[in-house]
């Protein structure tokens, strides 16, 4: 082994060429599917794509706005409810003995209908 072996090689297409060429078969035909899938997938539009005007941009927008401000207000509303049962249940059993069993099974039914929502919701995406 001499010092030009373990220079690195300034033209490496050389190389590659010659290591390519030992390959299988099997590898050149993947090979080439490959390229030709990318050299396709860069040149090919959505035929959608040019139709697509700013007007349609906006009008996604604007919907995406609206989507959140329900999403707000039913958070909202659905907090208020939570608060006004649990204050009903806790104004008719104060007096008993029966206010901490039922207390239990409100939050804990609650906690775990929101758990399953949530791990469901992630699910779903």
């Amino acid at each position: 082994m001499n010092e030009s072996d373990l220079l690195p090689k300034e033209n490496s297409n050389d190389s590659t060429a010659e290591e390519i060429e030992g390959m299988p078969t099997e590898f050149h035909q993947f090979t080439q599917q490959a390229m030709h899938f990318m050299m396709r997938s860069e040149s090919a539009e959505h035929p959608l794509a040019k139709h697509l005007t700013s007007e349609h941009i906006t009008e996604t927008i604007k919907n995406d706005d609206k989507k959140d401000v329900r999403k707000f207000w039913l958070t909202i509303i659905l907090t208020v409810i939570a608060v006004a049962v649990l204050a009903f249940v806790i104004f008719m059993f104060r007096e008993t003995e029966y206010l901490m069993p039922i207390l239990t099974l409100l939050f804990g039914g609650g906690l775990g209908f929101g758990g399953g929502y949530g791990v469901g919701k992630t699910k779903r995406g």
